[in-house]
């Protein structure tokens, strides 16, 4: 069994303009020192393809990678958006999408910002769709073990819902700050029936993994990401995958972050990578592609 517990199938409307602005810095600078010579569609709706994937490129990258589910992160970003589409509008579209295919697992998302309306909003969405599971975004600006929140954390332990919560870097208007790992501690022992995945192995912050996950058994990890090394350190991904699953072999669980990092190292070779690599055993390697997620999913 293989699930990748982190995809996404962004609409553009829900994105931050200034964070769109900032992740292509770096395209515009190229753009600008060769103009006229490339029309790098910057302008366009959809300047690039990390920020779209059509529900049919999803389902064609899972035949061909043999995933069997695949569980799209909703993130509400409406409190720091420009206004353009509400974060209900934006579930709906998302489960609308994705109820081609009962392959694809929709999290819902609600800024904990939000306050008595988000409480409402998560008890909308849950009625509605019952999902497995919500996805956390803090840099929206909130640090989760805030005692302002708590009412937050008791309503997603009392749905039963698993938590997916970004880690590491963010760009502005964004802010990294909130991303820490140690902010999910207290939380988590608090609501220790509550599954929380703290992706991308803590990213930039990866340093604070193991000391929450040391103290709560309750929080897993998830690689995705992880392809940013490849294929040109592939020795730094073997180390953590090495590090991290030796740690904790039935809490690390498989991700990609797909569309990103597709058009430089797909899903089919991150997979094949995972296999192939000389990081832990055949059990280990199943339980990380798989069998931890559906555990956490009540699947298996």
């Amino acid at each position: 069994m293989i699930i990748d517990s982190h995809v996404h199938l962004w609409h553009r409307e829900m994105l931050p303009d200034l964070a769109v602005k900032n992740y292509l810095e770096p395209l515009l600078q190229y753009a600008d020192q060769f103009e006229g010579f490339m029309d790098f569609q910057l302008d366009a709706e959809l300047p690039f393809m990390d920020y779209t994937a059509p529900v049919d490129d999803l389902l064609e990258a899972m035949d061909v990678s043999k995933i069997d589910l695949s569980i799209i992160l909703a993130t509400d970003f409406e409190l720091v958006n420009e206004g353009r589409m509400k974060n209900e509008d934006y579930i709906d579209w998302l489960y609308d999408l994705c109820s081609c295919d009962n392959r694809l697992e929709p999290f819902i998302s609600v800024d904990p910002n939000r306050g008595g309306s988000g409480l409402k909003m998560v008890e909308r969405l849950a009625k509605k769709y019952e999902p497995r599971g919500i996805k956390l975004y803090p840099a929206t600006g909130f640090y989760p073990d805030d005692s302002k929140y708590s009412k937050y954390w008791d309503l997603i332990d009392d749905l039963g819902l698993a938590v997916v919560t970004h880690a590491g870097m963010a760009l502005p208007p964004l802010d990294e700050k909130f991303c820490h790992p140690l902010n999910l501690t207290e939380v988590a022992e608090k609501h220790p029936d509550t599954k929380i995945i703290i992706a991308h192995f803590g990213g930039k912050f990866h340093n604070e993994l193991f000391e929450v996950m040391d103290r709560c058994d309750n929080v897993y990890t998830d690689c995705s990401a992880l392809q940013g090394w490849l294929p040109s350190e592939p020795d730094v991904v073997i180390s953590r995958l090495k590090e991290t699953a030796g740690r904790y072999p039935k809490r690390v669980i498989f991700g990609t972050d797909f569309p990103l990092y597709d058009t430089h190292f797909t899903t089919m070779q991150f997979i094949r990578f995972i296999r192939e690599g000389d990081w832990g055993t055949e059990r280990m390697k199943e339980d990380l592609l798989g069998n931890n997620m559906a555990r956490v999913l009540g699947i298996l």
